[in-house]
């Protein structure tokens, strides 16, 4: 079963900011006891890409996310954010 585009930018898009959150934060440990720690942080980006998407749903332009699709993205980003600090510290 292939995933219609959207779906799939969605995803690529939040593991990729997955990725550049980690890298940010893989040399401060302190950002670990924040109000907010960086594992959290891709929740914040599928909340404004969700957004997008669904506006473009709306018009016809785009098929609407999932609730797997969500899951996959935030709980796959989260573990590479989650690992990449592990690893640097």
């Amino acid at each position: 079963m292939a995933l219609p585009r959207s779906r799939l930018v969605y995803i690529a898009a939040v593991l990729v900011s997955g990725i550049v959150i980690g890298f940010a934060a893989m040399g401060r440990p302190d950002w670990q006891h924040a109000a907010l720690p960086p594992v959290m942080w891709p929740i914040g980006v599928s909340l404004v890409l969700d957004l997008v998407i669904g506006q473009m749903a709306a018009q016809g332009r785009a098929e609407p996310l999932t609730m797997g699709d969500r899951l996959v993205a935030v709980l796959g980003a989260g573990l590479i954010v989650f690992a990449m600090m592990a690893l640097g510290a």
